[in-house]
């Protein structure tokens, strides 16, 4: 007689999860087959984008922080700009005479002096060379003055005929010394 094999019966079967001495894997270990097909992991539904308001947008609080930044930036320009006085003015133009040689010192703010030595007769010489800062050397081995010589200091930016008289100075920013005034 020939033995067949026979196709083991399903009670001869061994199940995953279901060993004698083995922990049981759950109610439906048996119930799920080990082949593809199935998902692993579950589909998940995409959720809907919320809408953000326009108020709350990144670009938006930039612009608004950068507009108010800008806003205060121009008011405290405007009003830096309208309490300074920005016109330059000669005070306390005073003249010495050391060593033979006129110096003149005056105050004033870092800018662009202008010098004329004006004679007995009226002609102004330009003597805005020898200006440094706020003081001029004039040497008298030059003779660029005389005793009857006034200097004139004003910004250099002042336009008009150079003059001694006092308004026309004082409208300039400008300031005059004779050297009869001299001390030495």
């Amino acid at each position: 007689m020939v033995d067949r094999v026979m196709p083991s019966a399903p009670a001869d079967r061994n199940v995953v999860g279901r060993a004698t001495g083995q922990p049981s894997l759950g109610a439906h270990a048996g119930s799920r087959s080990l082949g593809g097909g199935a998902a692993v992991l579950p589909e998940l539904a995409e959720a809907p984008a919320r809408a953000r308001r326009w108020w709350s947008h990144p670009a938006f609080l930039v612009s608004v922080i950068l507009a108010v930044l800008a806003l205060g930036a121009g008011i405290a320009w405007w009003i830096v700009s309208s309490l300074a006085d920005d016109a330059v003015r000669v005070d306390g133009l005073a003249i010495t005479i050391e060593g033979g040689n006129a110096h003149l010192d005056w105050s004033g703010p870092d800018a662009d002096y202008a010098l004329a030595a004006v004679a007995a007769d009226g002609t102004a010489t330009d003597l805005t060379q020898l200006v440094r800062g706020t003081e001029a050397w004039v040497p008298s081995a030059a003779g660029l003055y005389d005793d009857a010589t006034c200097f004139v200091v004003r910004p250099a930016h002042a336009t008009g005929e150079v003059a001694l008289d006092a308004s026309t100075l004082a409208s300039q920013g400008g300031a005059s010394v004779c050297v009869a005034d001299a001390g030495e």
